[in-house]
């Protein structure tokens, strides 16, 4: 029986190896890391996808608020809805104001049994 030497060789025949290796691995890293690489694509389009969700919820509120201009320009009740929201009164209304008094506790309700005084 004999005992294989070792192929001193056989380090020369591995170099090329470990270089086309360590080739792979840094254009991999560069892809991955570098600017618009992998990584930086992915956020790109994370972003992407979260502002075109904004900008359909502005159409739908832009929508909304064109309708909202439409009615108020041409619909009577709704005018006057808003007018009444704001606080405005028909020519011949009177308004009543009764300020709250600041002196008075709100009371709560008797109990059962109780008499009021």
């Amino acid at each position: 029986m004999t005992i294989p030497l070792k192929d001193p060789n056989r380090k020369k025949r591995r170099l090329p190896l470990f270089i086309a290796a360590a080739l792979v691995i840094v254009a991999v890293f560069i892809s991955l890391f570098r600017d618009m690489g992998v990584v930086d694509s992915w956020r790109l389009r994370r972003t992407e996808l979260q502002l075109r969700g904004e900008v359909e919820k502005l159409r739908q509120e832009n929508a909304l608020l064109k309708r909202t201009v439409e009615d108020l320009r041409g619909n009577p009740a709704v005018i006057e809805q808003e007018a009444r929201r704001l606080g405005l009164i028909k020519e011949g209304e009177n308004v009543i104001v009764v300020p709250q008094r600041q002196d008075t506790r709100p009371q709560a309700p008797p109990k059962p049994g109780q008499k009021r005084q």
